[in-house]
């Protein structure tokens, strides 16, 4: 939970406010790269087709002792645009605020952009999966208990499993959390998680897990408020977990890394996790929503590439100036305003090797029915990994 410094009364009131501010205004557009080529974005990089059509078989096809693995990183969006809230300088505009909010979150409706997700999880089915902002919303009424109301990870496992592509979650962090009123009788919690989920199934043919791992970065952003007296601490962290898969072992590992503040907090947070996951006896394969695009040198991008870590995208041969990610507009109603690459799938190229990776819902086909939302504000990276030769 965020901590907030105290300068009134009004601070368990508006810790919420201030720490999902964190995670949703980072995540906006600042502006288009370049230029988009006739006929709309490259959605696939180079050899994404024949690695679909050769080497989703899953067998040897990458070299002598090679094995083929399926990444996939997706920022679900947590339903709401948060920054709003921290506009509020009283606790009645707080309260309209955050009940506002909350409607919002119901408007952009997960359990119909669950199943959205869930069909372009399933027609790719890979083994594992980082997922970012996966919202936990409780209500009840003021002083008293909360009942979940919106369980993003339970709504979404379940659609998987209802497509006959069931999934389990194997590792998970909580970044944030905080309760404040919605309305004159009613309080709401939100909680934020990274989750990292693998496919299910006989025990003979899903993935082994092992070494569940999670933990808080030591850099935090602290934002300011309009509230005299008030700053809050916003907590983040990552998760990872060893996944055998055909005999190859890997570590996996999943963040969302500071989408506010300054860029020095995300930089932070970036050498933690390269330093955190240094002393991995399997290669690591390294997702998430990164707030951090390739040209960012001396962010976290660069951070994490002078680490030793290849980007799947540019690897497979994908557009370095394509792959856009990010940028959808709150509503998820609006057209495609994806403008900018900052969700990645990233790996150490001593023993994995990366065939072919796909942007997967930013196309029109891919929006919810009936209603017709994209399934995000971002979209998600799905990448073909060769393993082999190990360390």
């Amino acid at each position: 939970m965020g901590s907030v410094r105290r300068g009134g009364k009004l601070a368990d009131l508006v810790l919420l406010a201030a720490v999902v501010t964190a995670l949703g205004a980072g995540c906006g557009a600042p502006g288009r790269q370049g230029s988009e080529p006739d006929g709309g974005r490259e959605h696939e990089a180079p050899g994404t087709e024949r690695a679909r059509e050769g080497g989703q078989t899953r067998e040897d096809g990458g070299g002598r002792g090679a094995r083929a693995v399926g990444v996939a990183t997706y920022n679900v969006y947590l339903g709401a645009d948060l920054k709003p809230l921290f506009d509020a300088g009283s606790r009645a505009e707080l309260v309209t605020r955050a009940g506002e909010l909350y409607a919002a979150m119901e408007a952009t409706d997960f359990r119909e952009r669950a199943a959205a997700l869930a069909d372009l999880l399933a027609a790719r089915a890979p083994e594992v999966v980082g997922l970012q902002e996966v919202a936990r919303w409780e209500r009840g009424p003021a002083g008293g208990e909360l009942t979940v109301r919106y369980d993003f990870l339970r709504l979404l496992l379940d659609e998987l499993a209802a497509r006959g592509t069931p999934y389990r979650a194997v590792a998970a962090n909580d970044n944030f959390t905080g309760r404040m009123p919605v309305s004159a009788t009613e309080e709401a919690r939100f909680t934020d998680r990274d989750v990292i989920v693998v496919r299910d199934g006989p025990p003979a043919s899903r993935p082994r897990t092992s070494r569940a791992a999670s933990a808080a970065y030591g850099a935090k952003a602290t934002l300011p408020s309009r509230i005299p007296g008030l700053s809050f601490e916003v907590p983040r962290g990552w998760s990872s977990v060893d996944v055998t898969v055909r005999g190859g072992t890997f570590r996996f590992a999943t963040t969302h890394l500071e989408a506010f503040g300054t860029p020095d907090v995300r930089a932070a947070q970036a050498r933690e996790l390269a330093a955190a996951l240094a002393g991995s006896p399997h290669p690591v394969v390294l997702t998430g929503d990164f707030n951090s695009r390739p040209g960012d040198a001396s962010g976290a991008y660069g951070i994490l590439a002078g680490a030793g870590y290849a980007d799947a995208w540019t690897s497979a041969g994908g557009d370095p100036e394509g792959g856009w990610t990010a940028g959808q507009s709150g509503s998820l109603l609006a057209g495609d305003e994806l403008s900018h690459r900052i969700d990645h799938v990233l790996f150490e190229p001593d023993g994995v090797r990366a065939v072919a990776a796909d942007v997967v819902g930013d196309r029109e086909a891919d929006r919810s029915a009936p209603t017709g939302f994209w399934p995000s504000d971002h979209a998600g990276v799905v990448a073909e990994l060769r393993l082999g030769g190990g360390r």
